[in-house]
């Protein structure tokens, strides 16, 4: 808003009508906006405002719960829920929602660098249990060396190509037998060749929290872009998938792939898979130095 169009509308004697039309000639101040410039140039206050910042603090209670995202949050807000006394005593949860209000606190709570480790390890002992030669490896911000973690991402595969097949479901039996496992948000969440466990656990002994963690576990033709992919940061995701557009390829957590085109520039046919045994292969062929990843936390 010009600056003169501000002192003349502060100064102006004439009525609440004649404020209304005058700020509505400013150029891209609409009747709803008038009215709203009115309202401060007269109380020096905005009532609307009121309700956002009561609201703001709620919305951001609600939406931290596990499996509630912003209109869920909303919904709740405007069912006249404000604590999370009225979500576990009034709302109607799904069961991933149930559970992440069980455990609202320690989710909330980042778990050190060495508890972390400690998850990743045992998800691995178990699995090397059945195949010594299964990789696991700890994905996430874990992987790019950050102090804390929110959650633990657990890559699992074999170099053979085939025997990590029929591991997924063993693993997790295992872990559930064992008492790590204590909750699950998604048992099983197919995605192409990969299989996805989403879930919570728990260390023995006493204080310990309970941690989100999800296993993953995937082909060895499609490791090296899981990897690039579990690891992030998610910024860094979009960053490579966009500069690989540019570059008629598409990046994704199963391969990077050469994009067939009609003339009109229309995506026809699955496209080329190309060869990516390690990371550095992805960054090569997308013409980048390599990147550790400490360094992709951006």
């Amino acid at each position: 808003m010009p600056v003169h169009h501000q002192v003349h509308l502060q100064r102006s004697p004439r009525g609440k009508r004649k404020k209304q039309e005058e700020a509505c000639s400013i150029p891209g101040v609409g009747k709803r906006m008038a009215e709203k410039i009115v309202e401060i140039l007269e109380s020096g206050h905005l009532r609307k405002l009121d309700h956002i910042s009561e609201s703001v603090p709620v919305l951001e209670l609600f939406s931290n719960i596990w499996g509630a995202g912003t209109k869920t949050a909303q919904m709740w807000y405007h069912q006249g829920f404000r604590s999370l006394e009225d979500i576990r005593n009034l709302a109607s949860l799904t069961a991933q929602q149930a559970i992440g209000l069980k455990h609202y606190n320690d989710f909330l709570e980042r778990m050190p660098r060495e508890e972390a480790a400690e998850i990743a390890h045992t998800v691995c002992v178990a699995a090397q249990a059945f195949n010594p030669g299964l990789l696991c490896v700890a994905c996430g911000s874990y992987r790019r060396g950050k102090p804390t973690c929110g959650d633990m991402d657990v890559l699992v595969t074999h170099p053979d190509g085939r025997s990590h097949q029929g591991i997924f479901s063993r693993l997790l039996d295992k872990l559930r037998q064992q008492g790590f496992l204590t909750d699950d948000l998604v048992s099983q969440e197919d995605n192409g060749q990969q299989q996805k466990y989403l879930g919570v656990c728990r260390l023995p002994g006493p204080g310990r929290r309970h941690r989100r963690l999800d296993v993953i576990v995937v082909p060895y033709s499609e490791f090296a872009c899981a990897l690039l992919y579990f690891t992030g940061s998610a910024h860094f995701n979009r960053s490579m998938r966009a500069l690989a557009k540019t570059k008629g390829l598409s990046l994704s957590e199963h391969a990077l792939t050469a994009v067939a085109r009609s003339p009109q520039g229309w995506k026809v046919g699955p496209g080329r898979v190309l060869p990516t045994p390690t990371e550095k292969d992805v960054f090569q062929l997308l013409g980048l130095p390599y990147r550790e990843p400490a360094e992709r936390d951006w």
